[in-house]
């Protein structure tokens, strides 16, 4: 439990003027005193990185700044940028002494953290008792709204209950309880008999939900002890809630008190930073998790799956539940052993890599796989579950097809395109980058002839499907395609019909950044982000000499060429000026330390997680690396067009005769 018995007034501070600068010890208090107190918080400059001893972390914390704002009654933390790390308020004012107070003052009473600017979480004691009663996750950091009370113990606080919480967040939390061991932050996500009556689900899953909480601790224990044989360990992080689409029960249906809106057959997948032995981590699966009120919770204590030994699970389910109409009675729906004879043979089958090199045992890995998948699509009634299974034969009958060693199966994917219906534009979409992917790998095959015809293909797809799932992907492939080969007013006008028409999906979020970037011309580039060292890098920090900006992932050998003779470039051209500034878009952090730590970089590093899907990568609508830009020393875009580390000198010194007044390489 934080104390929040004492007081950060500083004697003659209250009054004085708006707002008034404090003294550099009591930014470092601010800064190493107040600290998440939950754990997993992600935010700007943590009291880990503060107290370390490294001299370049010293001088970051050395330029943060705060001050005391009277008018808000709160104390501001900004680093050297001026960019906010935390601001700790006293929402009331209240003057009063305290116990333990020597002296009279302000009281803090919210503490807020900051990630890239943004507050992203946020404690606070609201009925100014002395201990915490919320704490929100906000911006970047989530949705999540906690009540929070002191340990029985006095040590400490815990969450009791979610006021807010998302399906994925529930999922998040779900994972940190296991890894934590935390049983009390488990019940949080778990729905009690009586909150399912509340919404008037029947009585059979009020009891499903009875029997759970009865044998939950065992459980937890067993379940936990699973994990850890799989690989789980306290460096497991969550990595990925999957659940299709919600799903909405009317409030119509025999005994709601209004309309239930659930996820079914959810999957939660965890992370343990290593790609290799991803495949082999246990992931956690339940047959539903449901919205009561804001928040959403969890049925039953999820069950472990082996990716190596999978088994069927529980097949009970609310849905279930209230439509049942069995002599059995309501919610004692058989589980078909043969829909989990097949589950577990999928599974068995998916715990073998996928042949490398050798065409046609690749191919028959996925005809194989095919079969499997068509005995469970017979069997499942969901048809969101059924459509899930059927993109999965799509899936393999591409694949199969790219192998050319089983030509017969493009009749089959031609089927379900005629076929209609959900299946049908996927199975289009699909045909035509596996044509693609055919036709480029013929020998002596004209990359550009090719793009052509595919990009006329899916032109026609619009056409044809016009209120399909994948014209979002359409569009973007039409963009993209056109925006790398430079017909820069073609791929605006893709770019611009994807960021109106479909804004929220993910290559609507990446053509706005797109058009962001085209019309970077003469403008300054704002970026910002975590370093990898663990401070804050903008290029404003580079103000005063020329700038070369550079998208890269470690994993393109060609991204490493270009890198090593940008070092080659900034070690000649340095002493004059020029710098680099690289952007990782590494899906994977600990690959990137690696390569960083075999073939460290003269120069700042920025990385966010999410990859070529990352904040930093849809911000530009960056489509392939390494993508460069080059700026003047006042920070404005003077090339955007560079795509090689050789073409960078070239590109300077043209700059330099245009405009050199923006130029600093004297």
């Amino acid at each position: 439990m934080r104390v929040l018995r004492t007081s950060l007034v500083m004697v003659g501070l209250l009054g004085l003027a708006p707002a008034l600068a404090v003294a550099q010890s009591q930014t470092q208090s601010l800064l190493t005193r107040y600290t998440p107190v939950f754990k997993g918080v992600e935010y700007d400059l943590p009291a880990s990185v503060v107290k370390g001893d490294d001299p370049a972390i010293k001088a970051t914390v050395d330029a943060c700044k705060s001050e005391y704002d009277t008018k808000s009654r709160s104390y501001i933390v900004k680093d050297g940028q001026g960019k906010l790390l935390r601001r700790f308020v006293d929402t009331n004012g209240e003057k009063t002494q305290r116990e333990g107070d020597k002296t009279p003052g302000t009281h803090l009473d919210q503490w807020s953290y900051y990630q890239d600017g943004f507050e992203v979480y946020r404690e606070s004691d609201i009925n100014e008792d002395g201990t915490l009663d919320e704490v929100r996750w906000m911006n970047s950091g989530g949705t999540r709204v906690a009540k929070v009370k002191p340990n029985a113990n006095g040590r400490g606080s815990q969450i009791v209950a979610w006021s807010r919480i998302s399906a994925e967040e529930a999922s998040k939390v779900l994972v940190q309880s296991l890894i934590q061991g935390d049983a009390s932050l488990l019940e949080t996500v778990l729905a009690t008999p009586d909150e399912l009556k509340a919404i008037g689900a029947p009585e059979s899953t009020q009891k499903r939900a009875a029997a759970s909480a009865e044998t939950r601790a065992k459980a937890f224990q067993i379940l936990q002890a699973t994990l850890n044989k799989t690989g789980w360990t306290g460096q497991t992080t969550w990595s990925r809630f999957d659940g299709s689409m919600p799903h909405v029960i009317p409030a119509d249906a025999p005994g709601l008190k209004g309309e239930v809106i659930l996820y079914e057959n959810v999957v939660v997948f965890p992370d343990d930073g290593n790609p290799a032995l991803a495949s082999k981590l246990a992931y956690l699966s339940a047959p539903e998790i449901v919205k009561i009120g804001d928040a959403w919770k969890f049925i039953e204590l999820p069950i472990a799956v082996d990716p190596v030994k999978p088994v069927g699970g529980n097949l009970a389910s609310l849905r279930r539940d209230i439509y049942a109409t069995t002599d059995k009675g309501p919610g004692e729906i058989p589980i078909d052993p043969a829909m989990v004879a097949l589950l577990k043979k999928l599974g068995e089958h998916d715990a073998v890599p996928v042949p490398d090199g050798d065409k046609v045992k690749k191919a028959e890995w996925h005809v194989e796989r095919l079969k499997i998948l068509r005995g469970i699509i017979a069997l499942v009634i969901d048809p969101t579950e059924k459509l899930n299974y059927q993109k999965q034969v799509v899936n393999d009958l591409a694949e199969a097809i790219k192998t050319e060693k089983f030509p017969e199966l493009v009749g089959v994917l031609d089927k379900l395109v005629a076929g209609g219906g959900k299946i049908a534009s996927f199975a289009a979409y699909r045909k035509i980058l596996v044509q693609f992917d055919l036709d480029a790998e013929q020998p002596g095959a004209n990359l550009l002839e090719v793009q052509t015809e595919s990009l006329a293909k899916f032109e026609k797809f619009l056409a044809d499907f016009v209120q399909s799932d994948e014209i979002p992907e359409v569009l973007l492939q039409l963009a993209t395609v056109n925006d790398f080969n430079n017909k820069e007013k073609e791929a605006r006008e893709w770019y611009a019909r994807l960021a109106k028409d479909h804004p929220t999906t993910e290559p609507g979020k990446k053509a706005a950044g797109a058009i962001k970037r085209l019309d970077l011309d003469n403008k300054p580039l704002k970026l910002a982000g975590a370093g990898v060292q663990g401070k804050a890098v903008s290029v404003d920090d580079f103000k005063g000499k020329p700038l070369l900006v550079v998208y890269w992932t470690s994993l393109s050998e060609g991204d490493q060429k270009e890198l090593k003779e940008l070092a080659a470039l900034r070690e000649k051209l340095g002493p004059k000026g020029f710098d680099v500034l690289s952007v990782s878009l590494d899906d994977d952090r600990k690959a990137l330390d690696a390569y960083l730590k075999a073939n460290p970089l003269p120069w700042n590093t920025i990385h966010e997680p999410g990859g070529m899907d990352s904040r930093l990568a849809n911000e530009l609508g960056i489509i392939s690396t390494p993508t460069m830009f080059l700026l003047d020393s006042k920070g404005v875009v003077v090339n955007r067009k560079i795509r090689k580390a050789a073409e960078v000198e070239r590109a300077l010194d043209k700059a330099l005769a245009g405009r050199g007044v923006g130029l600093n390489l004297k």
